[in-house]
């Protein structure tokens, strides 16, 4: 698994954004669960087990009522603590490893090199991808389907709430989102009942 490693600091302490750094790393190598808070005004920390880790994007396995829930990729560089929530003798581990879920493993052929890589991979392997821009509005995803990638934007055919297709795609530039979330019940369920786009 990639390392996160050569992170640009975006202007905290270069020896603080070091240890978020180690500690992505050893949450990736341990499998420990973990609670990340980053500095997103009003962005929610996320709990989930750490799969992958690059510069540009951080993949956590979210995790939520003992029970697992999709992935949230999350930019690196927003990352401001990574706090360790149980070692493989908590609770939640012990239930995922009698499940069969524990360790948990990052996708086969998901990219978090870049956006285009990510969007690309996790739309072809799920469906389904729901976009978070946190700094322009908070509390809103997008969910749909990656319908086009331009070298510094995303057009995204979008699904609303009853499972119908949008009749026309909305346009995301890479440097507004903050997050992508695929995988999860809730993606799964609109993408059982959507049925394919035009």
């Amino acid at each position: 698994m990639a390392k996160a490693r050569e992170v640009k600091n975006t202007g905290r302490e270069t020896a603080g954004y070091a240890g978020v750094l180690r500690r992505l790393d050893k949450a990736v190598t341990t499998g420990r669960l973990v609670r990340v808070h980053r500095s997103v005004p009003r962005g929610e920390w996320i709990e989930g087990f750490v799969v992958g880790a690059s510069p540009a994007w951080t993949l956590l396995a979210r995790c939520s009522d003992i029970q697992l829930d999709g992935w949230s990729a999350i930019r690196t560089a927003d990352i401001t603590t990574v706090r360790r929530q149980g070692d493989e003798t908590c609770l939640t581990v012990r239930a995922l490893r009698r499940r069969g879920q524990w360790p948990v493993r990052m996708p086969t052929a998901l990219a978090l090199d870049d956006s285009t890589a990510l969007l690309r991979s996790a739309g072809g392997a799920f469906g389904l991808v729901s976009v978070h821009a946190e700094r322009q509005v908070p509390d809103v995803c997008w969910i749909g389907a990656v319908k086009k990638l331009r070298p510094r934007s995303l057009r995204l055919r979008e699904i609303d709430t009853d499972a119908r297709w949008h009749a026309d795609a909305t346009t995301f530039r890479f440097k507004d989102i903050t997050r992508v979330d695929f995988g999860g019940r809730y993606e799964e369920t609109l993408r059982e009942f959507a049925g394919p786009y035009r």
